[in-house]
């Protein structure tokens, strides 16, 4: 999730949990939610890791011991204590760090709904738990929690941003409902789905909660569609423009296109190379991060080439993949070089 949305989240939770009016403490509402506003992005601060390895932080670091349920006693303490100085109520040092927990915990779990991955066993353990139903940035979630935010501001007592959490876990369970939905058409279309080397996904997607990316694999071989569960666009029109062909990649349930991807390419003399440059030890930690690993493309420019890899689950219609590392060399002989693909 945006560090944004964390951050109305942790406010509008703290809001919620612990309003002014029903407490003995002398922080305001609006402190309050300051506070829950500042612990709730604070655990995204990881990204300060990026400056020594953008690898490593984006495979290993991220989502990391900020992010963990193990650590967060630590965390929610150091921000309590911090702003129960800012606000000069040091007094109030635990019960600010009190209403730190509880946005940190917002932001956990607010990552959990996501994709990507969160430790939340950091350091213990490396486990990346994920339950998949929201896309990193969602403008219904980010709403239906500003709506909370808005109202704590203005008015006092926690109605509405009660309302609004409530109101939010229900989005959430819809969300739940349309991913078993898309992981049934996955299952439909590999004929086994419970079958061993069979595996299903569905990854929730931008602009409509009703958007899921379908990936269906088996070995090697991926099998992946688009699909609109409210029906498609239907209105998408023949025009060429961004929206127009993002519309039109999102079909009706009815009328899927499947597209076929290879881990190492459809070249099965080249797959061979390829496989074993992607057992090189320099793509150690994008190996234990991509969770379906494709061939990207092969650069040949003069005596130099580069083989790279992306992971198809950030793979977004017409728009480049962020994740794209392989290994580069100067020319036949040298030694190949861990690189990071950026631009087109």
């Amino acid at each position: 999730m945006d560090t944004i949305t964390h951050s109305l989240l942790g406010a509008v939770v703290v809001r919620a949990v612990f309003p002014a009016g029903k407490s003995t403490h002398a922080l305001t509402d609006r402190q309050r939610m300051l506070a829950g506003a500042v612990a709730g992005a604070f655990p995204d601060i990881d990204y300060v890791m990026s400056w020594v390895d953008p690898m490593v932080y984006l495979t290993l670091w991220h989502r990391s011991i900020t992010h963990s349920f193990i650590v967060l006693p630590f965390w929610a303490l150091l921000v309590g204590v911090t702003l129960a100085f800012i606000f000069h109520r040091r007094d109030e040092w635990r019960f600010v760090s009190l209403l730190a927990a509880f946005a940190v915990v917002s932001h956990i779990l607010g990552d959990l709904v996501t994709v990507y991955g969160t430790q939340i066993l950091a350091p213990l353990s490396g486990w990346r738990a994920s339950i998949g139903t929201t896309f990193v940035i969602d403008p219904w979630f980010t709403l239906i929690v500003l709506v909370g935010v808005v109202a704590g501001i203005r008015k006092q007592g926690s109605t509405v941003p009660v309302i609004s959490l409530a109101v939010l876990g229900a989005y959430l369970v819809f969300q739940a409902n349309l991913r078993q939905q898309a992981l049934a058409i996955a299952g439909a279309h590999m004929g086994q789905g419970n079958a061993a080397d069979v595996h299903l996904a569905a990854l929730p997607q931008p602009f409509s909660p009703f958007n899921w990316k379908i990936i269906a694999s088996r070995g090697d071989r991926y099998d992946v569609t688009y699909v609109n569960l409210a029906g498609g666009y239907r209105n998408a029109g023949e025009g060429e423009g961004f929206w127009a062909r993002v519309k039109r990649t999102y079909r009706s349930p009815d009328d899927l296109a499947w597209t076929r991807y290879y881990r190492f390419g459809e070249d099965a003399l080249a797959a061979g190379r390829i496989s074993r440059l992607w057992g090189n030890s320099q793509l150690d930690y994008f190996r234990r991060f991509a969770g379906f690993p494709v061939l990207y493309r092969v650069d040949v420019k003069g005596p130099k080439t580069c083989v790279w890899f992306t992971d198809l689950r950030y793979v977004l219609p017409y728009m480049t993949p962020p994740f794209r590392y392989g290994l580069c060399r100067a020319g036949d002989g040298s030694t190949w070089q861990l690189n990071r693909l950026r631009g087109g």
